[in-house]
């Protein structure tokens, strides 16, 4: 379904609320912003947004202490950029939504101990695939999450160090910065840190892999795919 122009979303949000299936997981008497009121119109929405609070909610039941934070951190995210990209054009509210579903739903929930697969949060995702040598093949992306206002983007190979594996980027990407992968508590946690003294970056200079604002630092949560789904 096309945008709406903004004459129409107006109209649209301005028109009451009709009995449409159930309920979304708020209360539409209360709902104050323009997402929940669309939400609240729409029984495919609010059916989403359902399906939404109840993945949560069974993530951050069983989940550690620190991977629920990292959890609740990236819904935190979730919902702040469905609040404000709604009504931008080509938003589309529904595969936002079902995305979110689909990223709730593949957490692997008791954590993961070791570098390879797939992980994500609330920004972007890292993907790890070990070679025979020991090494690892890295790739890394993250984004604005509400208009993709900045892009990080960072493919190399990792060897472990005594603090974690060193991540070393393909040449030229990412000159005067270096990079550590680290597994913790059933997370991967990105690090990056400007190389002091003169091969380093101008302070304040934002890292040649991303965006002016964007960055990859964080924990990401182990994530199942196709691969390793369970049967």
């Amino acid at each position: 379904m096309p945008p709406l122009r903004p004459a129409l979303a107006a109209l649209f949000l301005a028109l009451p609320v009709p009995a449409l299936g159930g309920p979304p997981s708020f209360d539409c008497g209360s709902a104050k912003l323009p997402v929940e009121k669309a939400i609240c119109r729409s029984a495919t929405l609010s059916a989403l947004d359902v399906e939404i609070a109840e993945a949560y909610g069974r993530a951050s039941s069983v989940l550690s202490g620190p991977m629920r934070d990292t959890l609740r951190k990236a819904q935190r995210t979730f919902l702040a950029a469905r609040n404000q990209a709604f009504g931008q054009p080509d938003e589309d509210l529904e595969q936002r939504l079902t995305d979110q579903i689909t990223f709730l739903k593949s957490i692997e929930t008791r954590g993961r101990g070791d570098l390879a697969g797939a992980w994500q949060n609330g920004i972007g995702g890292v993907v790890v695939t070990m070679r025979r040598d020991g090494t690892a093949e890295v790739e890394i992306g993250s984004n604005e999450p509400t208009r993709a206002l900045w892009i990080c983007e960072l493919r190399g190979e990792a060897r472990r160090g005594a603090l974690g594996w060193v991540f070393q980027p393909d040449p030229g990407s990412a000159d005067g910065w270096t990079l550590t992968l680290s597994l913790h508590d059933g997370l991967l946690g990105v690090t990056t840190a400007p190389v002091p003294g003169p091969d380093g970056p101008v302070p304040g200079e934002p890292p040649p892999y991303c965006g002016m604002g964007g960055t990859i630092d964080g924990d990401y949560l182990p994530m199942r795919t196709s691969e390793n789904a369970p049967r």
